[in-house]
């Protein structure tokens, strides 16, 4: 249970507390915090007790900090002997029974009765009369930990498979995933999505990071159910953000294996995702390599609902034909009509049939207790949006290939409602967990910087007429805000490799044509570039590529036709969103499907206006809803094609350099 290692430690060095000259001062206040932690039952505010106890001897009386510190780590190591009976960790009974003990000795001596105190409020006061209260504030400052996970490589069906999670302060080498993660102290909740597999313990525990210690493991079991192959996704959640996800393959056997760690690479720290706002919907979606999805929604550091769905059939087929039929919409037709020499059709043909697009995506992919919260819930952000309000909503999910923003909800009960897009309805949002190719995991970036720009704009299309406007955008932001000009004379092959190699840019911004190859086992889409050579999105790899992206973590936008869209490849999907995104992108925006050249020009400049207006400028979830909005057509889909992978509340931040006059 959360904080009782503390507690054990605090009784255990209880007694050597009253030679500190500052114990009378202490001692009203630990009591008061003990009794408390004793009489409430819920984890997270057992923690903060826990970890006030910690703060206040840290802050009152460090050498009594030192030795509670060094009795939690003797209590972990299963190696304390003391006032209790057995070594280690003792149970909940016989914490109380020894608090008891302490209470009715002191009473007897002190001649006092036996009274508890009251938490509330914001700080702890020390002295004669206080009343104990816990932080509820966040603590500074921040710590870089390392994930140390224990878990196997290979069970049995129908066995009992255990997971260990902790945060350390050093690299532990027997860990299975190495993830630095950069943390405040206080609670980290831990969640696992294990699709197929029984969980036999809470999904969701807490550990507690301390400045000066490593945290205590929480431990889950979880019963696999189903041979074969299956992921178990570890997530780190800290201030309603998803902080960090460690993605676990495990091997389900019909018989008893030999044990075997899973083998997980060591990735790069992670930012600071606590210093954002966290999105006020966050929805986890996880699918394994058998087809099974779990969702679960996410808000206020609270699981508002969690749901399983085994899909028929792989999704694929299903969203390669929305694209197809969306591209076919936006020529006026679609494909039960373009074969039969109908005439076009009207604009609120065109527009039913996007909405039924929509519909078929709620239909199939969202799973049924999803779909009866959502209704249940949904007039919170329907409040929001009549006062003039917009909830954001975040997607996470390991898969980039569904267009989870074309979701369109509805209900045909007895109250028989609908709503927008979820593009639309929400300040909306996507992130690709992990690499279908990989086990690293990367999150977005809370802070996207503004101080190079590079722009990849080729001349050899002519019939691209907006190009040279949107081109003179880019150009005037470099002007006004003083930027380093990273863009490549000309957008050749060789050029734009060098400069992707290099890195050095804070944000890339590519103009031109794109297309999609839906039967490559190598290619899933390219761009064109000047000497009408193409440049697909398999070479955004290597390890200079790859390098430079983790490292500068940019901005991407890639407003050229189809480059938004995935296909699945001999090493996963091979997609520009998996290629930048995957490999280190702070943030992404590229189209799904062929876009109209006027109002991709029009979506550029509502998005920049928005992201640097300099009375208030807009996150950039905020930002791309004004874009679509701006853009938005009855008979053509091109405001819907545009995809953003990012935290939907980023900022950018833009550092004017001075003049060189």
């Amino acid at each position: 249970m959360a904080g009782e290692e503390t507690i054990a430690a605090l009784l255990a060095i209880w007694d050597e507390g009253q030679s500190s000259s500052h114990w009378p001062a202490l001692l009203p206040v630990l009591r008061q915090l003990v009794d408390q932690f004793q009489q409430n039952a819920d984890d997270d505010t057992r923690a903060e007790i826990a970890m006030r106890i910690t703060d206040l001897l840290r802050e009152t009386d460090p050498d009594l900090h030192r030795k509670l510190i060094q009795m939690r780590r003797t209590i972990r190591a299963g190696e304390a002997h003391n006032r209790f009976s057995t070594r280690g960790m003792p149970s909940g009974a016989e914490l109380s029974a020894v608090w008891q003990e302490i209470r009715t000795r002191e009473a007897s001596i002190y001649g006092e009765s036996i009274t508890t105190g009251n938490i509330s409020g914001t700080g702890i006061a020390i002295g004669q009369g206080a009343q104990a209260t816990v932080h509820q504030h966040f603590y500074e400052p921040r710590f870089t930990r390392y994930t140390d996970i224990s878990c196997p490589r290979l069970a049995q069906v129908n066995s009992r498979v255990t997971v260990t999670v902790a945060l350390t302060m050093q690299p532990q080498p027997e860990s299975v995933a190495l993830q630095a993660i950069e943390v405040f102290e206080g609670k980290v909740r831990v969640r696992i999505d294990a699709p197929g597999f029984e969980p036999l313990s809470p999904l969701e525990q807490t550990i507690i990071v301390e400045r000066d210690d490593d945290s205590a493991p929480v431990v889950f079991h979880l019963k696999a159910r189903e041979t074969g192959p299956h992921e178990i996704a570890i997530q780190f959640w800290q201030r309603g953000n998803l902080i960090a996800t460690v993605v676990a393959p495990i091997e389900v056997l019909e018989v008893e294996p030999v044990f075997a760690p899973a083998l997980i690479p060591k990735t790069p720290v992670s930012p600071r995702m606590a210093d954002v706002t966290p999105p006020d919907l966050t929805l986890v979606v996880f699918r394994d390599p058998a087809g099974r999805m779990q969702f679960t929604l996410h808000r206020d550091n609270i699981t508002l609902c969690y749901a399983e769905q085994i899909l028929p059939r792989p999704p694929d087929a299903l969203i390669n034909a929305l694209f197809d039929e969306l591209h076919l919409l936006q020529r006026g037709t679609d494909s039960a009509n373009r074969r039969r020499g109908s005439s076009l059709l009207t604009a609120e043909q065109v527009e039913r049939r996007i909405r039924n697009l929509g519909y078929k995506l709620w239909d199939v992919l969202i799973p049924p207790e999803l779909k009866l919260y959502y209704a249940r819930e949904r007039h919170q952000w329907q409040s929001a949006i009549a006062a003039g309000q917009r909830w954001s909503l975040l997607v996470q999910s390991n898969e980039p290939d569904i267009p989870w923003e074309l979701v369109r909800p509805y209900s045909d009960g007895p109250d028989c409602w609908e709503e927008d897009f979820w593009c639309q309805t929400f300040h909306f949002a996507r992130w690709l967990l992990k690499r279908p190719d990989s086990r690293q995991s990367v999150v977005p970036l809370p802070r996207l910087r503004l101080r190079t720009l590079a722009a990849i704009v080729p001349t050899c299309y002519p019939e691209l007429k907006a190009v040279p406007e949107e081109h003179k955008l880019l150009r005037d932001l470099i002007a006004r805000y003083r930027l380093t000009d990273r863009s490549p004379q000309r957008a050749t092959e060789p050029a734009v490799i060098a400069l992707l190699e290099t890195g050095g840019f804070d944000w890339l911004h590519v103009i031109t044509h794109g297309d999609f190859f839906a039967q490559s086992a190598l290619h899933s889409s390219a761009i064109g570039l000047d000497d009408n050579q193409w440049l697909a999105s398999s070479a955004i790899t290597g390890p200079r590529i790859r390098g430079a992206l983790r490292d500068h973590r940019p901005a991407i936008v890639l407003n050229a036709c189809h480059v938004g869209r995935e296909q699945p490849s001999l090493s996963g999907a091979a997609g520009w969103v998996t290629q930048f995104v995957g490999s280190g992108a702070g943030m992404m925006i590229a189209p799904l499907w062929s876009v109209n050249d006027e109002f991709a020009l029009r979506f550029s400049e509502v998005f920049y206006t928005a992201l640097l207006n300099p009375d208030r400028p807009a996150t950039v979830a905020e930002a791309m809803w004004q874009a679509r909005n701006a853009i938005r057509q009855p008979d053509d889909p091109t405001w819907l094609a545009y995809s953003l992978f990012a935290h939907p509340n980023a900022r950018v931040e833009v550092e004017v350099q001075p003049s060189q006059a």
